[in-house]
């Protein structure tokens, strides 16, 4: 008999803080996805429009790399080591020491882009040397982001801190009030109305003011733990911060080096960049609700096992919990690739043929996702021993697997879908070159019902491709461009819904969620197929 006072069980944990750190990346990353729309409306295609997307490709690296847990991988395993060794007053002092440090470094360096905005440009778009007019806007709405980079970094320094307690939800939900502040600007730009170069300049100084908003929401939330106290002592512990910070932040950094190498394959054939863009918006959404959630969650998670069997049911949890969610979502977007491109996208400009297009790259991005999530789960026993060389050299790999393959595959198929394979065959090797070091290292000794689990996720997702490919032929009138957008929509959703529930049944009754279902779920689903007596 259970008390109320019962402890939650690991899994149950593991699963809620997952999915409330996954949820809060969704949110923020459907507010982006109509950002865009907006900005697009707002600024057209010019030169203009030009200047400040290109001034906002630092502000959006810093983000993605750092703000959405890339400084988890280095602070969280020492901060939480100090912490057991010496106490939480010795691991404070060093929370503050780093954010001190790190807020002056990064002020050295906005002073210096600040004066030197031009050339940072041309490191971001090499191709406004010959634009002097396109440049000098590039350079005044990169001047106007900078701040963005020195708040958003220390806050995402502050949240690390945050993640190493345990407390998730504040933080991850920072990027999606960014992202409302930034939508609110561009509502307020397009009913004011103006010229273009006008609300330019308004979202580029709204954006550093998501960054103190971000800031702002970080400490808050330390106030109910207690805020680190600044201090500029350099320690031993911030020489092994730095010894294994750089290294780490690369080795983290590595799928983003690969979707580059992609947009570098795509930009050799026509419009193919654009689908790239597109297609990568759509396969980042089910990423970031998983990849993220399992580099901030099961980073912290991981970070405060001690036994190897502990480690092992952990790794094995999270293995389960990614696969059983990424495994669906990469079948859903492989079979209804074109119905989702087109309810999404085929409007206006966006064609027929740039529909057939962007659908050929999803379905290719489709395939990696599985493998981007384990390397995603793999990579953190490294980053918890602070041992990122391993995950370096496979990043490196990945990325040289991308560029090889991706220029050897040219003129087969279109270049965004060449890209996109590119990058799935990229992160098929990061996971592999991954989960063989960890077996050959004896860092995870998978379980039989790890096996098993991963078995009946593929079986139930096999039933739902089948249900879907059942489903698609009666709908495909519903979804043709000439009905109501808003009938089309639905089409789309009952399709995808109805995937989701026969997933959803046979995953459970088939024993695909048993690593991390409450127990009282489980004695359910055995009381529901248990034999009766006669």
């Amino acid at each position: 008999m259970s008390s109320s006072g019962e402890a939650e069980p690991p899994s149950s944990r593991l699963a809620r803080d997952s999915l409330i750190v996954g949820a809060a990346t969704i949110l923020s990353r459907l507010l982006g996805f109509a950002r865009d729309v907006l900005i697009a409306r707002l600024l057209g295609a010019g030169p203009v429009a030009d200047a400040f997307l290109a001034a906002l490709r630092l502000p959006n690296l810093v983000r993605r790399v750092l703000g959405e847990g890339g400084l988890n991988a280095p602070f969280v395993p020492l901060y939480l080591a100090i912490k057991a060794e010496r106490g939480e007053e010795a691991a404070k002092r060093f929370a503050g020491a780093a954010a001190s440090q790190l807020g002056l470094l990064l002020l050295g360096f906005v002073v210096l882009a600040e004066i030197f905005a031009p050339w940072v440009v041309l490191g971001l778009a090499g191709g406004f040397a010959d634009e002097p007019q396109t440049l000098a806007l590039a350079a005044y709405y990169t001047r106007l982001m900078l701040p963005f980079v020195l708040l958003t970094t220390l806050a995402a320094l502050l949240a690390a801190l945050l993640n190493a307690e345990g407390r998730f939800t504040v933080a991850a939900l920072a990027p999606a009030l960014m992202n409302a502040i930034l939508l609110a600007a561009l509502l307020f730009a397009l009913f004011r109305g103006g010229d273009a170069h006008g609300s330019a300049t308004l979202l580029a100084a709204c954006l550093s003011l998501t960054g103190l908003a971000h800031l702002a929401m970080i400490l808050w939330r330390l106030l109910g733990i207690g805020l680190p106290r600044p201090g500029l002592r350099w320690s031993t512990d911030m020489s092994r911060l730095v010894r294994t910070g750089g290294a780490t932040l690369l080795a983290a950094s590595a799928a983003q080096l690969v979707l580059l190498i992609s947009t570098q394959i795509a930009s050799t054939g026509p419009g193919s960049v654009s689908a790239l863009y597109y297609a990568d918006r759509v396969f980042q959404l089910p990423l970031s609700f998983f990849g993220v959630a399992m580099g901030t969650v099961v980073l912290s998670a991981m970070a405060g096992e001690r036994s190897q069997a502990d480690h092992d049911a952990l790794l094995g949890r999270a293995l389960a919990l990614g696969l059983a969610l990424a495994i669906p979502a990469a079948t859903a977007l492989f079979v209804l690739a074109e119905p989702i491109v087109s309810v999404l996208f085929e409007n206006g400009q966006f064609t027929a043929a740039d529909r057939e297009r962007t659908a050929a790259a999803l379905a290719a991005f489709a395939c990696g996702l599985p493998f981007a999530l384990a390397a995603k789960v793999f990579g953190q026993v490294y980053f918890v021993r602070r041992q990122p060389r391993l995950p370096l050299i496979a990043g490196f790999a990945a990325v040289a697997v991308a560029a090889l393959a991706g220029f050897a595959l040219l003129g087969w198929r279109d270049a965004a879908m060449i890209g996109a394979l590119a990058a799935s065959l990229a992160f098929i090797v990061q996971a592999g070159l991954l989960a063989i070091h960890l077996l050959r290292a004896g860092l995870w000794r998978p379980r039989w019902t790890d096996g098993r689990t991963i078995l009946a996720i593929i079986m139930a997702a096999l039933l739902m491709i089948a249900v879907l490919e059942a489903m698609l032929r009666p709908l495909l009138s519903a979804l043709d461009l000439g009905q109501p957008a808003l009938w089309r929509a639905g089409a789309l959703a009952v399709l995808c819904c109805a995937g989701a529930a026969v997933y959803a049944v046979a995953g459970f009754l088939l024993g695909a969620f048993d690593a991390v279902l409450p127990s009282r779920l489980l004695r359910l689903r055995g009381a529901s197929v248990r034999t009766p007596r006669s």
